[in-house]
C-alpha cells in the first residue's frame, strides 16, 4: 500500500476539496504519517493512499500532556432518554459549543431521514452515549464503545444493559471494533463508505480520531471496515472502534480565533451546510494553533 504524506510548509495546508492538496512526498512512509503539532498534545496529520484511493485526516492526542480532557454531546435540554437525549448539530457547531480543538462525529442516530440530516432537532443515540458522566443513552448489543473514564484512561469494548456505568466520563459507540490487540478482524462487509473511527495505542498513551472521504469519485473512494483498521494500525493504534460514517464523516478543528474548520471533505456537504448529528467527541487542548488549518468554514 502506498502512502503519499500532505506536504507541510509555513502553514499546515489541509484544505481537501482539491486532489492537489495532497502534493505526494518523494519519500513514502510505511511507519506511519508525518506528525505536524497542533495543539499541545495535539498533533494532526493528512495523507493520501493511492490504491484504493483515499484521503486520510487524522489526530494523535498525547493523555500525558496536561490540559487535555475529552468531552461529548451534552445532553438535550429537556432530556428524556429514547425521545430526547440530544439536539441534532453540526460536528462544527459541537466543537463550538464546547470550547474543544478538535472534534469528529460519534453514533449512529435516529430519527434519520432527509430532513432530520438537515436540521437541528431531538435525537437518540444508538449505543452507550455519555457525557460528563451523564448517561445518555444506554449499551446496545453489537455496538461497542469508546470510553474515556473518570480517571482519564480509555478503553473500548462492549457494554450491555445493567453493567456499571459510574466509572465513565464521557463515551460514544459504533458498529464495529476494527483493530483488536493489534490484529484487524476478518469482516464479510465488504462495502466502501466514507469512515470515521477512533482508537488507541497499546501503551494508551495516544488517542486517535480519523476520517476518511469517500463517495468522491477520483477524489477518495472510502474505505471498508478492514481498511479502516489498516489506516488505524498505520497511525499507530492497538485498538479501533469504527463510528458513524456516511456523510456523518466530520473532521473539525479550532482556528485561532476559536472558530471551527472543517478539514475533511464530507461527500454531501457544500459550503455553508454539513449534516446534524446526534453527538460527537471531541478534546479541549491548551495554546492557539501552532500552524493556520486552512479548511472549509461552515456556519451551519
Amino acid at each position: 500500500m502506498r502512502y503519499a504524506q500532505i506536504a507541510a510548509s509555513a502553514a499546515l495546508v489541509l484544505s481537501l476539496c482539491a486532489a492537489s492538496a495532497f502534493a505526494q512526498n518523494a519519500a513514502e512512509s510505511e511507519n506511519g504519517p508525518k506528525w505536524v503539532p497542533m495543539y499541545e498534545g495535539v498533533d494532526i496529520a493528512a495523507y493520501e493512499v493511492a490504491d484504493p484511493l483515499m484521503k486520510v485526516i487524522a489526530a494523535r492526542i498525547d493523555l500525558t500532556v496536561p490540559g487535555v480532557e475529552f468531552k461529548t454531546t451534552a445532553p438535550h435540554e429537556n432530556f428524556k432518554k429514547e425521545e430526547r437525549e440530544t439536539n441534532r448539530r453540526t460536528t462544527a457547531e459541537f466543537l463550538k459549543d464546547r470550547g474543544l480543538s478538535v472534534a469528529i462525529n460519534g453514533n449512529f442516530y435516529g430519527p434519520f431521514n432527509a430532513t432530520t440530516i438537515k436540521t437541528e432537532g431531538d435525537a437518540n443515540l444508538t449505543g452507550l452515549g455519555v457525557s460528563d458522566g451523564f448517561v445518555e443513552s444506554d449499551p446496545r448489543d453489537t455496538y461497542p464503545s469508546f470510553v474515556v473514564k473518570n480517571d482519564g484512561s480509555v478503553d473500548i469494548k462492549q457494554y450491555s444493559v445493567g453493567d456499571d456505568l459510574s466509572d465513565i466520563a464521557q463515551a460514544v459507540s459504533g458498529n464495529k471494533i476494527v483493530v483488536q490487540d493489534g490484529a484487524i478482524p476478518e469482516f464479510t462487509d465488504v462495502k466502501v463508505h466514507p469512515r470515521t473511527a477512533v482508537g488507541f495505542s497499546q501503551d494508551k498513551r495516544y488517542v486517535y480520531f480519523m476520517t476518511i472521504d469517500g463517495r468522491q469519485a477520483g477524489f477518495s473512494v472510502g474505505a471498508t471496515y478492514a481498511q479502516v483498521g489498516t489506516q488505524l494500525k498505520y497511525l499507530g493504534a492497538y485498538q479501533g472502534l469504527n463510528l458513524d460514517g456516511g456523510g456523518s464523516t466530520t473532521f473539525v478543528v479550532r482556528d485561532s480565533e476559536g472558530e471551527p474548520v472543517v478539514l475533511n471533505s464530507p461527500c454531501n456537504s457544500t459550503e455553508d451546510h454539513l449534516r446534524h448529528n446526534a453527538n460527537g467527541i471531541g478534546v479541549k487542548a491548551n495554546g492557539a494553533p501552532k500552524e493556520t488549518p486552512a479548511g472549509f468554514r461552515f456556519s451551519k
